[in-house]
């Protein structure tokens, strides 16, 4: 499987973290400079649109969160223009299992249609709706509400494929963006438990360190937060509800049954 690591051309501590990380499971990757949000951001907010983030998102994202989202969308054209069927994408401050090469392979072997699995710790617990087993003690997941947070996951060339076409235009950062799955027809998973977090660099965020995220909770952001939020969990039910999508109730029998999950490598191939 191919594996993206995004990283600052000034952040050569994390890059020397990050290869000692991958050193030890003996895996490789490539390395997706990232934007930084300090040069001059005329031309990457060209895709960032300040009047969708209004009507999306409850505050405008800092210059750190734009060069991160287009640095993610970078690695999703890096696999439609190489034509990579699956690829790893990380962060910097990405912290992996040992187990992680096993669970890869793993996922290279479902059967059933996806677009991203998320593989990074989520900041709070989700409400698992289903799950089967993939690797051992780990178990492919069906959530409620997709975990934010985009430090690891894997994601499909169709998935990137349907990202790219419909976030050409941005407003909110990229893993709040994942969450509205249904905004891109996305087939969305989980792998629980997480095997990869954050290690002691994901603290802080390095893209944005010239503009901290503190200075942008307005008043008025801390207003329409729970709006947004209301918002969006009735979507999500709607959702829920409504959609004939494989990520909800037409899935059901797939997880009931493990024995559909997987196809050997000889049938894939």
């Amino acid at each position: 499987m191919e594996i993206f690591v995004i990283n600052l051309d000034s952040s050569k501590d994390r890059l020397k973290n990050i290869q000692m990380e991958f050193k030890k499971l003996h895996l490789d990757f490539t390395r997706i400079p990232a934007i930084k949000a300090s040069l001059n951001f005329s031309k990457p907010y060209i895709n960032y649109n300040p009047e969708l983030n209004k009507k999306t998102y409850r505050r405008p994202l800092s210059r750190g969160e734009i060069g991160c989202y287009m640095s993610h969308m970078r690695c999703w054209q890096e696999i439609v223009d190489k034509k990579i069927p699956i690829a790893l994408v990380l962060e910097d401050d990405a912290k992996l299992n040992d187990q992680l090469p096993d669970i890869l392979s793993s996922i290279e072997e479902i059967s059933l249609k996806w677009d991203i699995i998320k593989l990074c710790e989520p900041p709070n617990p989700k409400r698992i709706l289903a799950s089967v087993p993939l690797y051992k003690n780990f178990h492919l997941c069906q959530y409620r509400k997709i975990p934010s947070r985009a430090t690891g996951y894997v994601i499909s060339n169709q998935g990137a494929t349907k990202l790219l076409e419909v976030r050409n235009f941005f407003g909110r950062p990229v893993d709040d963006d994942m969450q509205f799955y249904w905004e891109f027809s996305g087939v969305i998973y989980g792998v629980e438990p997480s095997p990869i977090g954050n290690s002691h660099f994901g603290d802080d965020s390095n893209i944005d360190s010239n503009e901290p995220r503190q200075s942008k909770k307005t008043f008025l952001s801390r207003f329409k937060a729970p709006f947004f939020r209301i918002d969006y969990e009735l979507k999500l039910l709607r959702h829920n509800l409504l959609c004939k999508t494989p990520n909800r109730k037409s899935l059901k029998g797939s997880f009931d049954n493990p024995s559909t999950l997987k196809t050997s490598r000889a049938e894939q191939r």
